[in-house]
């Protein structure tokens, strides 16, 4: 068996499925044939509607030609049998290939399922940059974790990724957060708009410790020199609690450092010169005709806005730093901005569709309403304190990220199966002390295993799974859908505990037999389950325990 039949069976299938279409004459291009995972097992492991697919171009009833298509199907290695059912093509994988899958996906280790998909594209991935006026809350803790995850998925595939955290630091939310520090260093209440959690009455205590007397300085240079330290104060922080979640990033970039580098005043000129840009009551406006969608770029006050840096930022990571794609993961009230930024990239001749905008819902516990203006708010850092950081990771990628979460912290808590983190590490760790068993049990065991001997349907079924990881990861990451990994990793850790629970209810059926040829057996298609499991749990950065 060839190896890049190995790494991708649906898509051998699929080339084999073309190619029986040619056999029959059929030409030109094809229409989707929407080859995927079979609805059930009765229907095997894959399936396609080609009959119907094909009944136009043909002429025939949709199941003449699915069952012309399954006679004459040569799907290579013998990897799947085909079944024509009305007007589909049923696929269902061979026992005798799943057997040698288990040793090809043990001798790849952890680098099973790993492609050069990107082939070394440059990416980069710009996620969680909050601005930095205070703790991050569960909310953000989300955009965290889902920019991470998709990191280390394009990564796993042949990208060239770079983490970036944009730091606001002189927009308007961050002025306002200056003043209010500044506010509670004078015992006044911060300005209407302004802060007023505890962290800020504690950060004008440390400003006042650091920065001394500022009151004989001018009122402007008194705030930036406030707002530059509290901010300061506020991005170690942030990076403290994303380092708690093991996420690290590359690049902390500040918005001011565009306008050192020239870049919004560059995008601005090239805007104007194109007829982009036009002055309206005094501001100066970037538009493509449809009122919803303009943006002040210059205030009448000539103050620039967060747009103005927002069209620098993107030459910078275009032009100057030549990213071929760039990935924004944002909070979903951010979403009447996706328009204007694919707008203005194209109207600065950026490809639009190297933008690329993911939107993800927030978190909400029972604690109530989250407001990080007026310190209402459960910090990320202490749902990790209550939690853990795998429980973390692994919740916030259990539903797609247009789906709102409510944390179950109960759930998170709990010991026990229906907690779904400690069921997939609890199924590594049985993986793990197997192992351990059989080198108690067993002085010596072949060196090679004979996987004909697993024939048991749980198994088998194990070995299936294993089969489908190598789509998991092509999908996930073409999709930008890292959340495709935790059910996965609960659909194999199923197929494990089934395996397991097998032996306990039989005990010819465990994995450590007086046979040590069965033996051996068993202990591969522990190997390659627990390798493929370890590495589907760290694309989401959650560990895999030796032992629970």
């Amino acid at each position: 068996m060839t190896e890049t039949s190995v790494m991708g069976i649906r898509s051998r299938i699929g080339e084999a499925l073309i190619d029986a279409i040619r056999n029959l004459g059929v030409e030109g291009d094809l229409p989707d044939l929407e080859l995927g995972r079979a609805k059930g097992p009765d229907h095997g492991d894959y399936a396609s509607p080609v009959g119907m697919k094909l009944a136009r171009v043909l002429r025939q009833p949709p199941a003449q030609i699915a069952s012309r298509i399954a006679e004459t199907i040569d799907v290579p290695d013998g990897a799947a049998t085909a079944e024509a059912v009305g007007g589909y093509v049923n696929f269902r994988l061979t026992a005798e290939w799943l057997q040698r899958l288990v040793a090809q996906v043990d001798a790849r280790g952890q680098g099973y399922g790993a492609t050069d998909l990107g082939h070394g594209e440059r990416m980069q991935v710009e996620f969680g940059s909050i601005n930095p006026t205070g703790p991050m809350h569960i909310g953000h803790g989300r955009g965290v974790v889902l920019g991470d995850s998709m990191c280390r998925l394009l990564e796993f595939t042949g990208h060239a990724v770079q983490r970036e955290y944009y730091v606001n630091d002189q927009n308007t939310q961050a002025r306002r957060f200056g003043l209010s520090v500044m506010a509670r260093m004078r015992g006044e209440e911060p300005p209407e708009g302004g802060y007023t959690g505890a962290y800020v009455t504690e950060l004008a205590e440390l400003a006042r410790g650091e920065l001394g007397d500022i009151g004989s300085l001018p009122s402007d240079e008194a705030e930036a020199k406030v707002r530059q330290f509290a901010i300061g104060v506020m991005v170690e922080r942030i990076r403290a609690s994303v380092a708690r979640l093991n996420v690290p990033y590359d690049e902390w970039f500040p918005e001011s450092r565009l306008w050192l580098e020239g870049l919004p005043q560059l995008a601005i000129e090239r805007l104007r010169e194109s007829g982009h840009l036009e002055e309206r009551d005094g501001a100066l406006w970037f538009g493509e005709g449809d009122e919803e969608e303009d943006r002040v770029v210059i205030r009448s006050t000539g103050e620039p806005t967060y747009f103005a840096s927002d069209l620098g930022y993107l030459l910078s990571r275009f032009e100057r730093r030549h990213f071929n794609r760039v990935v924004e993961v944002w909070a979903a009230d951010h979403h009447g901005y996706v328009n204007r930024m694919k707008s203005a990239a194209a109207a600065l001749g950026i490809d639009p569709e190297r933008l690329v905008i993911i939107l993800h819902q927030l978190v909400n516990l029972k604690e109530g309403k989250m407001s990080k203006r007026a310190g209402r708010f459960v910090e990320l850092d202490e749902l990790i304190d209550r939690v853990g950081k795998d429980a973390v990771r692994y919740f916030y990628l259990l539903r797609s990220p247009d789906t709102a979460i409510e944390f179950d912290l109960e759930l998170a808590l709990t010991q026990g199966n229906e907690n779904p983190v400690f069921y997939a590490q609890y199924a590594h760790a049985r993986l793990v002390n197997v192992e351990v068993t059989a080198g108690e049990r067993h002085a010596t065991l072949p060196e090679r295993a004979d996987v004909s001997l697993l024939v048991q349907p749980w198994e088998l079924d194990v070995a299936r799974q294993l089969a489908f990881w190598p789509e998991v990861v092509e999908d996930s990451t073409k999709l930008l859908e890292p959340h495709r990994i935790p059910y996965y990793v609960h659909d194999l850790a199923t197929a494990v505990h089934r395996f397991y629970h097998a032996g306990n209810e039989t005990s010819e059926y465990r994995v450590v037999v007086d046979d040590p040829e069965l033996t051996r057996a068993r202990l591969e298609l522990c190997r390659a389950s627990r390798h493929t499991l370890k590495a589907a749990l760290e694309l989401i950065g959650v560990t895999a325990p030796e032992r629970m």
